[in-house]
């Protein structure tokens, strides 16, 4: 019994895959996501990827698939999860894991542990307004990661471009998009989640933040923001 229900699951996440996420031809369950196989309209068919706060590696795995003659650099900075991150891509010659948190500058910095609810929520920033919104959110623990810029990172590995960044990094997007200054400028595409309020202190609210991106050159094609929520996803392309 427990043989075929691991062979239906399995069969549910493939056939959700190329339905939704590979080929596009049903719409997706989640009616506020981006789904990934519209960035094919927008990238090449080698494209650099990074995913920071890859979690437990799921977009990962799906970038790589969805571009197998590209390649993923997956950062997820917490030990558990990035182990985790590392048992679900060791088959994928395409995705390459670092145990580290992108940011504005190269140091060791406080992260702050989710628990409850969602262990997909740690920040670099204090939790603010997500502690009413989400009541079954804790943040009780804290651990110390190594952070880099984006533009150390990619000096340090030899990689000069990047195409397309996927971030959801709880409120830390702005701050290291600003400080990357040199991989900014090849970006191609950025999914990024974005903040309807002060989620965590300091991050930007979505219309600053949209107006920044645009200033760099960017456009918004997609949004992902459930009506009442507080955070959301957004898809910009440079023009």
């Amino acid at each position: 019994m427990k043989f075929m229900h691991n062979l239906k699951s399995q069969l549910y996440r493939e056939y959700y895959f190329w339905s939704e996420q590979k080929l596009g031809w049903k719409k997706p369950k989640d009616a506020y996501s981006i789904p990934k196989y519209i960035l094919k309209k927008y990238l090449p068919d080698n494209p650099v990827i990074i995913d920071c706060g890859a979690n437990e590696g799921t977009d990962s795995v799906e970038l790589a698939r969805i571009f197998p003659r590209g390649v993923v650099h997956s950062f997820e900075p917490v030990p558990e999860m990035f182990q985790r991150l590392k048992d679900r891509t060791k088959e994928y010659k395409n995705i390459q894991c670092y145990e580290l948190a992108l940011n504005s500058n190269t140091s060791k910095v406080k992260m702050f542990l989710s628990s409850g609810a969602s262990d997909a929520a740690s920040s670099l920033l204090q939790p603010k307004s997500i502690l009413e919104d989400h009541k079954a959110l804790y943040f009780d623990n804290t651990i110390e990661v190594q952070c880099m810029s984006l533009d150390d990172w990619a000096a340090a590995n030899g990689v000069s471009r990047v195409d397309f960044l996927w971030l959801d990094m709880q409120g830390s997007e702005f701050k290291t998009l600003n400080a990357s200054k040199k991989i900014l400028d090849t970006a191609k595409v950025i999914l990024t989640e974005v903040s309807l309020k002060e989620t965590y202190e300091g991050v930007p609210l979505y219309t600053d933040f949209r107006k920044w991106l645009e200033s760099k050159g960017f456009e918004v094609m997609n949004e992902a923001i459930p009506p009442g929520t507080d955070m959301g996803n957004a898809l910009f392309v440079k023009r």
